[in-house]
């Protein structure tokens, strides 16, 4: 298991937050995740033996964000 924070711009709302966690939550590889809109960052715990930190950076990116 691997917990990664990255910094994620284009969050405008409280959608926003739940539409990144719901996306990442849908993945079955990740074990929670949370946004913080106030503070721009989205926390994902995840199996990194299934799926990678960049894939979940893309993932992010198909839906609209700019992740760091």
């Amino acid at each position: 298991m691997k917990n990664i924070k990255l910094k994620v711009n284009g969050m405008h709302c409280q959608s926003c937050e739940m539409l990144i966690r719901d996306m990442l939550e849908g993945n079955k590889a990740v074990v929670s995740a949370s946004a913080d809109l106030k503070k721009k960052t989205v926390t994902v715990l995840f199996n990194d033996n299934k799926i990678s930190t960049e894939e979940l950076r893309k993932m992010i990116e198909d839906i609209g964000y700019k992740p760091e």
